[in-house]
């Protein structure tokens, strides 16, 4: 837990956040530069370290410019909100916040690192618009603002002995499971014949990511569940199924699995072939057909047959394990507390995990912040504390059903 300065006992994190605003300080290079590098105090330099760990998109407050693009290149100046009036003040924030805008499609949390100055007019528009926003530093001097930013570098660079132990109990688990059913399995090699469980949580590794802290071996990459809805019908084998896609044709259908299109846009990202232009877009081929700029139904399902069958093929070969859950199904069952728990023992997104992803992983080249920064292919619950005592819920299942 990050704590306020020097105060024990008050804490202070990072929440999940889709966009993050930093504003500028005096110090300048004394030649036009990218925004980003144009400010050169100590604490600027800490704040923009923090925000590209977490991977967010961000803006500065540029007391001349408004709202500046980390990347534009500016020229130094002499200006600062400080010394301005409140009706001066007003009419810079009406101007960001214009800028602003049309930025905030989708955007549902922003986090300040700004004096309240730069805040002032900012932070009540923004929550009229129903967007939550965190000030993690306020009320903290400079002093301890460096120092809470040290602590927070330190703590997304070493991760807690007490989580590399979780970690490695949590792989161990896995190991028993791996020898109770008799080893990993291939979706490619699946059928609905083979002997699953109704219910159940499943775990994904990937070739070529290796544990790195906590031991050796495969690192998982994608834990999920099924079923959490109260009344849902849903059984492991057709949850594993949809990610599988179709055996016959080897393809599949990634809007009814997050999984698949994830994996198809870090794909076309990396470069493996073309990104459809009805990816992702509408619930069923159909419903993206409609859309103006798309073709008929069939038409949209030639333009993503490639990718579908790359997806095929590069889940179909990620090996996977699976734990019998046999609970009803609902939120609040324990495949979901496995599941959520799971994903924020193994997630690099808000503290550091003992293993991280290699530089080659193909999710580096996801457009979803979340999965990037986590080094998992999931966005739920990465950014949130995991409750050790999963652990023993998960070994008395695994000793129940082996």
């Amino acid at each position: 837990m990050i704590t306020r300065g020097d105060v024990p006992g008050t804490p202070v994190g990072l929440p999940a956040a889709d966009l993050c605003v930093v504003s500028c300080v005096a110090a300048k290079q004394p030649h036009p530069a990218p925004a980003k590098d144009l400010y050169r105090s100590a604490l600027f330099v800490k704040v923009r370290r923090v925000v590209e760990t977490r991977d967010w998109p961000w803006f500065i407050l540029s007391a001349k410019y408004g709202l500046v693009h980390p990347d534009k290149k500016i020229a130094p100046y002499e200006k600062t909100l400080n010394t301005m009036g409140a009706d001066e003040r007003r009419a810079w924030a009406a101007k960001v916040l214009k800028a602003l805008t049309p930025r905030l499609a989708g955007v549902k949390s922003v986090v300040f690192f700004a004096g309240t100055k730069y805040r002032q007019f900012l932070v009540p528009e923004l929550r009229r618009r129903g967007i939550a926003v965190h000030v993690p530093m306020e009320r903290l001097g400079i002093g301890e603002q460096l120092a809470w930013l040290t602590r927070y570098q330190l703590m997304k660079t070493q991760p807690p002995p007490d989580r590399v132990a979780d970690t490695d109990r949590f792989y161990e688990i896995m190991r028993r499971i791996e020898a109770g059913v008799g080893g990993c399995r291939r979706l490619a090699e699946c059928t609905g014949r083979m002997d699953w469980p109704r219910r159940g949580v499943y775990f994904f590794f990937e070739p070529g990511e290796a544990r790195t802290a906590s031991g050796s071996g495969g690192r998982i990459v994608r834990v999920g569940t099924h079923a959490l809805k109260s009344g849902a019908r849903s059984t492991l084998w057709k949850r594993l199924r949809g990610h599988r896609g179709v055996a016959r044709s080897g393809g599949g259908n990634h809007r009814g699995s997050i999984f698949r299109g994830l994996v198809g846009r870090a794909l076309a990202r990396r470069g493996d072939c073309p990104l459809p232009a009805s990816w992702k877009i509408g619930g069923s081929s159909g419903e993206a057909a409609r859309r103006p700029v798309l073709a008929s139904r069939g038409a949209v399902k030639n333009g993503e047959a490639d990718l579908e069958r790359r997806v095929s093929i590069y889940i179909g070969q990620m090996p996977f394990l699976w734990l019998n859950v046999p609970d009803a199904p609902g939120p609040e069952s324990a495949r979901g507390y496995i599941e959520r728990n799971a994903i924020a023992l193994l997630s690099h997104a808000r503290t550091p995990a003992a293993d991280r992803p290699s530089a080659d992983w193909l999710g580096s080249h996801s457009d979803r912040p979340k999965v990037r920064a986590s080094g998992l292919w999931n966005s739920d619950h990465v950014e949130e504390d995991y409750d050790a005592a999963f652990l023993d819920k998960m070994a008395a299942l695994v000793k129940a059903w082996l």
